[in-house]
């Protein structure tokens, strides 16, 4: 296999880089997994030169004064272009998260470096740290771990789990934005419950605060898995925890068809009964305000809003159906309401 003419078929501007550079990382471990890689990490000596003989239209990444990297963004592919460490190829791979994504294609010579055994540990399908001590560089890869695991089908091999583990509490380290990019990708693989046993394997599941019980369900959305899992989630999760309790016509209504379809995922991932009496989503009420006006004097205000919101309450039960019906409706409500 030509690794060159591999990666140059699908990254036409890699044709065109000069010595000293290296395709490195994720586009390797797609390419030995069957996928086709969609971006092109390279390394080498002077990166800012590399990513101009792509494009005059370079993007600077980071603002860290060490930090010499830089992107190029094509209408069919992105370039990303970062220093070697120490100038050096080896100690660069050395330094890097899993095995799988320690390699690297010399461009100039078609050679593929694997010095930590990422191939051997893409056919075995296992996630396996290239030293412990990078975990310290950046406690993020703890997290990226599982999503590998998840996103990839893989294991965790158990000397890495370890690391991990004694690590865990480091993942309230690394910046908020950058933990719930991993978690969404970790909850949105339709792997709800491998991937609740992999946080409560690596003991991340402790600093981030998450309630991991034993699921019965695979298919829950990331709203629902943040229902499940946090005590304190965002709004529309927080949404959805109150459907777990309360779903008759009139809360699925208000919640949404959106939110209201992931709920039997939910009840299922807690092993109860997920049929659920949906309501008509596209319902909207049989009288406007102004129609309510005319059959009841009511002028515009808290107890006409509270009379149309009856009516649309009872349309969405079923109970009214008609224009006519909800007429009387709204009479019989009011001279109920003048009694009162």
């Amino acid at each position: 296999m030509s690794w060159r003419s591999a990666l140059t078929s699908r990254f036409p501007a890699l044709a065109h880089l000069p010595p000293g550079c290296y395709v490195v990382g994720g586009a390797i471990r797609d390419l030995l997994l069957g996928r086709e890689p969609l971006d092109a990490d390279i390394a080498c000596n002077d990166p800012l030169a590399a990513a101009h003989t792509v494009s005059d239209r370079v993007i600077r990444l980071g603002g860290e004064e060490h930090l010499r990297a830089y992107r190029v963004v094509l209408p069919e592919h992105v370039y990303d272009f970062a220093e070697l460490l120490e100038h050096d190829i080896g100690k660069d791979l050395a330094r890097r998260d899993f095995t799988v994504n320690a390699m690297a294609v010399d461009l100039a010579k078609d050679v593929l470096l694997d010095p930590h055994g990422g191939q051997r540990d893409i056919e075995r399908r296992v996630v396996r740290m290239v030293d412990a001590s990078n975990f310290d560089d950046d406690p993020l890869r703890m997290l990226k771990a599982v999503r590998m695991a998840i996103v990839y089908d893989f294991t965790i091999d158990p000397a890495t789990l370890e690391a991990i583990r004694a690590r865990a509490p480091r993942i309230l380290e690394s910046a908020r934005e950058r933990v719930t990019y991993e978690l969404s990708v970790i909850f949105s693989a339709n792997r709800f419950r491998r991937a609740v046993e992999l946080l409560r394997a690596t003991g991340l599941d402790v600093p981030l605060a998450l309630r991991t019980s034993d699921f019965h369900a695979d298919d829950v959305s990331l709203t629902g898995a943040y229902a499940l899992l946090v005590d304190d989630p965002p709004r529309e999760a927080a949404a959805m925890k109150r459907l777990v309790d309360h779903h008759d016509r009139i809360a699925l209504y208000d919640a949404g068809e959106e939110l209201a379809r992931q709920l039997p995922a939910v009840l299922r991932a807690l092993g109860r009964n997920d049929a659920l009496d949906f309501p008509d989503f596209s319902t909207r009420a049989l009288l406007t305000g102004e129609d309510i006006t005319r059959l009841t004097d009511l002028a515009p205000g808290k107890e006409l809003g509270a009379l149309k919101r009856a009516l649309l309450e009872a349309q969405i039960r079923g109970e009214i159906k008609t224009v006519e019906q909800a007429e009387a409706f709204v009479r019989h409500n009011r001279r109920r309401n003048d009694n009162n």
